[in-house]
């Protein structure tokens, strides 16, 4: 009896072990292939997000210039005014006096970013930099979209005060322009339309300095994306 309780017991013992090494088997096929899952979800991502950062580098690329074509034009008036730029005709004068009034935003793609927050899926990212970009995106912009409500705000204002003192209603008229010599006189020696346009000089060129600091961020974003993927 003894001898057969014996091997009862160890027959117990083996099914048991059996039994646990069949779990810690199942276990970890099932963690390589969560792994495995992880892994073909972090490249998809990863491959979207490098579309969507270069998709934003030329939104970047179109913004800049837009700053800079507006802040040109304004301060070509303000050369005008302190003698830097000699000869500045009326239809010059009116061309700088609207192109001044440029206005724009950077429209940043962020599909992918919201997928991946939105699915509660930032854990699949591995790379730390990568996933606090990610998840720091637009804390990151705060900085931008201020000076854009900014820029925003003296586009407005200028604006405003262009469809107060001038004939904004001739615009495209090859006739007749809308000011004339006394009203752009008027304009030079007036504070308040030298001031608003030292605005639509200065705010755009803050943007422009941003978005360029930008386009370096984008970069280093897309160089350690490309070494995550080349893995």
């Amino acid at each position: 009896m003894k001898n057969q309780t014996g091997k009862y017991i160890k027959y117990a013992i083996g099914e048991i072990i059996l039994v646990v090494i069949g779990i810690l088997i199942a276990l970890q096929i099932n963690n390589w292939n969560e792994n495995r899952k992880n892994t073909f979800k972090e490249t998809q991502f990863l491959k979207n997000f490098y579309s969507d950062l270069k998709a934003n580098k030329v939104e970047l690329d179109r913004v800049i210039k837009k700053t800079e074509f507006t802040s040109k034009y304004a301060d070509s008036i303000l050369q005008h005014k302190t003698g830097e730029l000699d000869v500045l005709s009326l239809k010059s004068f009116v061309n700088c006096m609207m192109n001044a009034t440029g206005f724009t935003v950077y429209q940043s793609q962020e599909g992918t970013i919201q997928d991946i927050l939105g699915s509660g899926k930032l854990d699949v990212i591995t790379n730390d930099s990568l996933r606090l970009a990610i998840g720091s995106w637009q804390a990151h912009l705060k900085n931008i979209r201020e000076w854009e409500t900014i820029d925003k705000k003296t586009f407005n204002i200028y604006y405003d005060y262009l469809h107060e003192h001038a004939n904004l209603y001739k615009i495209g008229d090859k006739r007749e322009l809308p000011i004339d010599d006394l009203l752009k006189n008027q304009f030079m020696n007036d504070k308040v339309f030298l001031n608003r346009l030292r605005d639509r000089e200065r705010i755009p060129k803050i943007l422009n300095r941003l978005y360029n600091k930008e386009i370096l961020r984008l970069d280093i974003l897309m160089s350690q994306i490309d070494a995550e993927l080349k893995k």
